[in-house]
């Protein structure tokens, strides 16, 4: 009979095991430095794993970040995982346990899948939530096509060719959390492409990042916009930014389904309309306190492990 022990924090092996397993069985999207974004990164970091005992095969994984910030820390669980031959026996359980102990009091996030929504919410306190799921709408690069046209009232330049400060700003009023470090480092980020769009008068309108991911997608992570017509521009320009994107698989958005502009959007650039695919994804919830966000500028969430915009 096979036994199992738990180890926290462990080799980068494991967690790579984690992102194939769940790029190929969830359709998640990570890099594989991602481990190591989030351990520097954030105040405190703890990647909990089972893996089979003597070994470093995974069985199942939870990762806990905490956010510090002068309102308080904001604690948010990612990468709830258990490998297929292993679910039903009980394995997940005491290791969401074991994160949410680490928690207490304090308020949490994560992004709940459908099948797993509910069971969060009534198991964990996981019950304040927006009044929306989050859509994931996909297109296959092959299907996808550039416009020739698009607004001349916006133009794009490279994050780090604009006033640092003003792009804070800017995210500051998509996030209320400041998260300055973090995202400086998610620019910084290999096979990461970030552009930001500004309007007639030199004032920023939104900001993307376009990541190469698992399984040879890309992956629009974030992507914020005040409007559709900035949007168009903004990809249109990050498309053609990444070396050869016609080579990868697909793309898509991660959004508030109370949004239809990421869709829209998807099918400007889509060879017609019924090829883009979209599916109910994931829920925003919190155990203390939802936390509001402007979503007629979200197109894509930053990071669905440990993000909630």
């Amino acid at each position: 009979m096979t036994e199992f022990e738990t180890l926290v924090n462990p080799p980068q092996e494991v967690f790579e095991q984690i992102v194939d397993l769940t790029s190929a069985t969830e359709d998640w999207a990570f890099q594989l430095n991602d481990y190591n974004f989030w351990k520097t990164n954030f105040d405190q970091f703890w990647l909990v794993t089972v893996v089979e005992k003597g070994t470093l095969n995974l069985v199942a994984s939870v990762s806990l970040a905490r956010w510090d910030a002068p309102e308080g820390p904001l604690f948010s669980i990612g990468m709830f995982y258990c490998v297929q031959k292993y679910r039903g026996q009980g394995l997940g359980k005491p290791i969401f346990k074991q994160v949410m102990d680490i928690v207490g009091d304090n308020n949490a996030t994560l992004t709940g899948v459908v099948k797993m929504s509910a069971k969060y919410a009534s198991d964990f306190g996981f019950d304040k939530v927006p009044e929306h799921w989050h859509l994931f709408s996909a297109l296959k690069c092959a299907d996808t096509v550039v416009p020739d046209k698009v607004s001349d009232k916006y133009t794009t330049k490279v994050w780090s060719d604009v006033d640092y400060e003003a792009l804070t700003a800017y995210d500051r009023t998509i996030c209320t959390r400041d998260r300055k470090k973090i995202m400086t480092a998610w620019f910084n980020l290999k096979d990461t492409f970030t552009r930001v769009v500004l309007d007639t008068s030199g004032n920023i309108v939104g900001y993307a990042t376009i990541r190469l991911v698992s399984k040879n997608k890309l992956s629009p992570a974030p992507f914020y916009a005040d409007n559709l017509e900035a949007a168009e521009v903004l990809l249109k320009d990050l498309l053609n930014m990444i070396p050869n994107w016609q080579s990868y698989a697909s793309f898509g958005f991660l959004y508030p389904e109370c949004n239809q502009d990421p869709l829209r959007l998807l099918e400007k650039f889509a060879k017609s309309k019924e090829l883009v695919s979209t599916v109910t994804f994931i829920r925003s919830q919190f155990t203390k306190k939802l936390i509001a966000t402007p979503d007629q500028k979200v197109y894509s969430m930053a990071d669905c492990a440990h993000q909630f915009v």
